[in-house]
């Protein structure tokens, strides 16, 4: 009876809740969080029921929420993240932003070996993602990071399309060693010879891995930090996405800082210094030629054309995409052209098994101007020589040659002999990975990844015999070099959360690395026709060389993470390596790092400050190596060449190092990262590095071994650094968005320690020298006092100070200038207003010294005055006693001293762009494409700088015949369908 009456009562109380349970109606639109276009056929679900509705085509949605006072929608659409919201009878209108996820992948960093969500990093990584590289007019993404994050130094050492830049990561850790990062492509190691092989609009991100705690995981090789390049995959859709891209535009040089004589000028000059014997002064006066604007096109043109498809699902994802690139440089015979092309493919096999692919292939063309070295012929150096009376063309267009006469300037027009002396580089290229990832039990996941890197570059060079100078005898030569690099790597990575506060994650690793590479060059002489100016047509063989060489690395690896209530994340890695470069006692190093990160926002006693959105404090500490030496140094090596009584000879090459082993870095960083009112950002980093055991050529006597020097383990450096990274946005509502942004670092390099106790050491013909307590970098020179007003000669200070007229090598100081500069950064902003968005960057570096041989020919006074000189020979050197002046009367010919040291510090407006995308409404009507967006933009627009030459953006302590930057205007549409 008693069990009847409770039921009674329990069903009596279910019906009276259900009687007042009212169904309520909610309201409202769903719209893209990335263009705030509404998207259509979104599903809507009342959580634990299958009640649900989808959106209108213009985003609308009206739900009727049944049996229940308090729900939760989930919104899903496939390409976009779901999202959950509860709603209750009050609710009425419920508007929903979805976040793609293309957004999406910006919540994940891209690290060693795997990725990570945004803010549970504690070591020091920096990312770029695609919008900032996949428009950039060139042919490799480098140029697009100059300036855009803290640490990483982006220099060109040539505008030569076809030449990489240089980086390095938190200054230079070594003296002889390499000083380049390490460059991971989609798990591979690359070269930054092959920058230009990939296509820019491949790329979806590129992080940048600074510390210990960051790189340490890659041991070998890491010591200089790590870049890691990411290609794209498909993104979730429910159809393929086919986007094509097309560019046109045209190059020109970014600065003309040219201040050589004109024809009046330079006539004026030769009267003053007699050397106008025998010249005709009114036939010479008819010709006044800039020779800056003879070498150098100022519309050189670019075309680029790329189509890519893309789709993802819940079994399969592929990115498939192919390009041609066109542009010709700036200078006289310079041009490069690639295609390429590219397959990324996912393809879960079952619930434990999902295998893979990424994949390329490229084939470039190059034609290759000279420069770095002075001569008559080459056209970047002899454009400077050439006088202004000389005309490389005849006046029906033609080039003036030496063979008929038409060319009257001393030695070879350089642009006839450029024609005549061509070179053709070529380069295939093919880099794949394969991989397997299985999934044995739940939250172990262990994968193996195959790489293999092939290319095969070739040259074709060619003096034609009918040019004059040839004497009827041509020229041809051709090199081939092969290059293959297998990796293997394997990993286990096994997630376990103990409990809703502790979670952990840990990974095992084992890598191999393979890398062999050879090649032949053979030149021969004697050919008789331009049509058949080739190797097989020689009489004889001038010159033959044969190069084979190889390395391994095999290493074995651990990680281990923790994270408590997202408020402390640690983690550790270790690392064992083993590299073929070193001997037998000192081929294996371990290293190591810690990592420690406090989200102190998520403490209690900060979660209710709404003006602080975020703040974190992290360390880490750890090691890494470098193993940047030539492959067989180690070894005690015999060689051949030696000509003995016209019989071949060998003779001992090296007498090897057995215990050569790693160069060790020991690295710590403290970084403080803050967030306020979900606007601004800023982050601030401070850095310690030491290298020991630096790999180092060492000067023998050449009475020991008659090599006069060798490769050991020496000394020890060490960098310091800061880092601060800023950026807020000023307006950010649904039709405006304007951010601004900031980075600049400091690194001061300082050399502790050289080798035998030996304090400091000249390098020969650098001006430069390792001086313990310096930096590396310093110059060490005669400091230039002037000159002397009364008589006009030249001055020098001695090492004491003291001023003098004699000049003497032992009065060289060291200046407290470096050619590697410390400060360096970048600034910019980016405003969009709906489809129309304008965005511009600026990178910088200061304190930057470079001595400018070019000045040393242009200033010669004297000593090269048969040729072309500088404005200031004219117009600024002493001629009567009183002139106050730094050049010299003429005849004091000028000596390497700081009066050439330059400030190469310099400020560069990057890139300008303006785009605009159509809107959807205009697209739908269309019923074929789904965006358009049409864009210009100009890259090196401005550059302000105090180097006199033409372009200070080197890394080079000498400029001497530089290939100048280009600064480019494009045009570019994007359309995806």
């Amino acid at each position: 009876m008693k069990r009847f009456i409770l039921l009674f009562f329990s069903l009596a109380l279910l019906t009276f809740h259900s009687a007042f349970a009212q169904n309520f109606v909610v309201k409202g639109t769903v719209v893209s969080h990335e263009d705030n276009e509404p998207l259509i056929g979104v599903t809507i679900l009342q959580e634990g029921t299958t009640n649900g509705v989808v959106t209108d085509i213009d985003g609308n949605y009206s739900f009727e929420v049944k049996g229940a006072s308090n729900a939760t929608l989930v919104f899903s659409y496939i390409g976009y993240a779901s999202q959950s919201h509860k709603v209750n009878a009050s609710t009425g209108v419920l508007n929903v932003s979805l976040k793609s996820d293309a957004e999406m992948i910006d919540e994940v960093v891209v690290v060693a070996y795997g990725v990570r969500k945004k803010g549970t990093i504690a070591g020091s990584v920096s990312t770029v993602k695609s919008e900032k590289i996949e428009n950039v007019p060139a042919p490799s993404f480098d140029q697009a990071l100059q300036g855009q994050t803290t640490g990483l130094s982006v220099i060109s050492n040539s505008g030569e399309p076809s030449k990489p830049a240089t980086f390095q990561i938190r200054g230079t850790n070594s003296i002889n060693s390499g000083t380049s990062p390490l460059f991971i492509l989609d798990g591979v190691p690359i070269s930054s010879s092959d920058f230009n092989t990939i296509s820019p609009s491949d790329i979806e991100s590129i992080s940048v891995l600074k510390d210990a705690s960051s790189t340490s995981i890659y041991g070998a090789r890491a010591a200089n930090g790590v870049v890691v390049i990411t290609t794209k995959r498909g993104l979730s859709m429910d159809k393929a996405k086919v986007v094509f891209r097309a560019q046109y535009g045209f190059s020109q040089l970014a600065q003309d800082n040219w201040d050589m004589m004109n024809t009046q000028e330079r006539i004026e000059y030769e009267k003053q210094i007699g050397l106008d014997k025998g010249k005709d002064y009114s036939i010479l006066s008819l010709t006044d030629v800039n020779w800056l604007d003879m070498v150098f096109n100022k519309n050189a043109p670019l075309q680029n054309y790329e189509l890519s498809v893309n789709r993802a699902t819940d079994r399969l994802n592929y990115f498939v995409s192919g390009g041609f690139y066109d542009q010709d440089g700036i200078a006289q015979s310079s041009k490069f052209r690639r295609y390429n092309m590219r397959a990324n493919a996912e393809v879960k096999a079952s619930n434990w098994l999902k295998i893979g692919t990424n994949s390329m292939v490229a084939y470039e063309e190059v034609e290759q101007a000279d420069d770095g070295e002075y001569a008559l012929y080459t056209p970047i150096s002899a454009c400077r020589f050439m006088l202004p009376y000389w005309n490389p063309y005849n006046s029906d267009g033609s080039i003036a040659s030496e063979n008929d006469g038409t060319w009257t300037g001393i030695g070879s027009n350089p642009i006839e002999w450029m024609n005549n002396n061509p070179v053709t580089n070529k380069k295939y290229k093919v880099l794949s990975t394969v991989f397997a990832e299985i999934t044995p039990i739940e939250n172990l996941t262990i994968r193996t990844q195959f790489g293999a890197d092939y290319s095969h570059s070739t040259a074709f060079m060619q003096s034609f015999p009918s040019y004059i100078i040839n004497n009827d005898m041509g020229t041809a030569g051709r090199s081939s070099y092969s290059m293959l690099n297998l990796t293997e790597t394997t990993t286990a990575n096994y997630r376990w959360k103990m409990d809703d506060d502790n979670s952990f994650n840990f990974m095992l690793g084992q890598e191999a690395v393979d890398y062999r590479s050879e090649g032949f060059q053979v030149v021969t002489r004697g050919q008789s026709s331009d049509f058949l100016t080739n190797v097989s047509s020689g009489t004889r063989a001038s010159s033959w060389l044969d190069s084979t060489t190889s390395y391994s690395y095999l290493s074995f690896f651990g990680r281990g993470e923790y994270n408590y209530k997202d408020l402390y994340y640690a983690d550790f890695s270790v690392r064992a390596d083993a590299s073929s470069r070193f001997g037998k006692n000192g081929r294996w190093a371990a290293f190591w790092s810690l990592g420690f990160m406090w989200n102190i926002k998520n403490e209690n006693f900060l979660k209710d400050l709404e003006w602080l959105s975020g703040a974190q404090i992290a360390l880490s500490t750890g090691t890494s190596g470098n193993s940047s030496i030539p492959d067989y140094d180690h070894l005690a090596l015999v060689a051949g060449g030696p000509n003995y009584m016209d019989e071949a000879g060998i003779y001992p090459k090296q007498s090897g190092n057995e215990d050569l082993g790693w160069e060790k870095l020991w690295s710590s960083n403290v970084a403080l990262r803050l967030g306020f009112w979900n606007r601004a950002n800023l982050d601030i980093e401070f850095y310690n590095k030491k290298t020991t055991n630096m790999l180092m050529l060492v000067p023998d006597s050449y009475a020991l071994t008659g090599e006069g020097e060798h490769w050991d383990n020496v000394g020890a450096m060490i960098n310091r650094g800061i880092e601060i990274n800023a950026g807020y946005d000023i307006i950010k509502n649904k039709d405006w968005i304007w951010n601004v942004n900031a980075n600049v670092s400091y690194n001061k390099n300082k050399l502790v320690e050289l080798y035998n106790g030996v304090q400091e050491y000249e390098v020969a013909t650098t001006a430069t020298k390792l001086v313990v307590g310096h930096s590396v970098s310093e110059f060490y020179i005669n400091r230039y006092a002037g000159v002397n007003p009364a008589n006009g000669d030249a001055l020098w200070y001695t090492k004491d100070g003291e001023i003098t007229n004699e000049f003497s090598e032992d009065d060289k100081v060291m200046t407290g200038k470096s050619y590697v500069a410390p400060w360096q950064g970048g600034f910019g902003t980016a405003l969009s207003w709906k489809g129309l968005s304008l965005s511009a960057q600026f990178s910088w570096v200061a304190d930057r010294w470079m001595f400018n041989n070019d000045r040393f020919f242009e200033e010669s006074n004297g000593l090269y005055s048969a040729y072309n000189q500088s404005k200031r020979m004219l117009y600024d050197r002493w001629q009567k006693p009183g002139d106050i002046t730094d050049i010299p009367r003429y005849g004091v010919t000028p000596q390497f001293d700081d009066r050439f040291l330059e400030n190469a510090s310099f400020l560069r407006l990057k890139n300008v762009s303006l785009s605009y995308i159509l809107p959807q409404q205009l697209m739908r009507k269309t019923n074929f494409f789904n965006s358009a967006r049409v864009y210009v933009q100009g890259q090196n627009l401005l550059t302000f700088t105090g180097f006199s030459g033409l372009d200070p953006e080197s890394t080079a302590n000498v400029y001497k015949a530089q290939y100048p930057m280009s600064r480019q205007f494009t045009f570019g549409v994007e359309l995806s369908f």
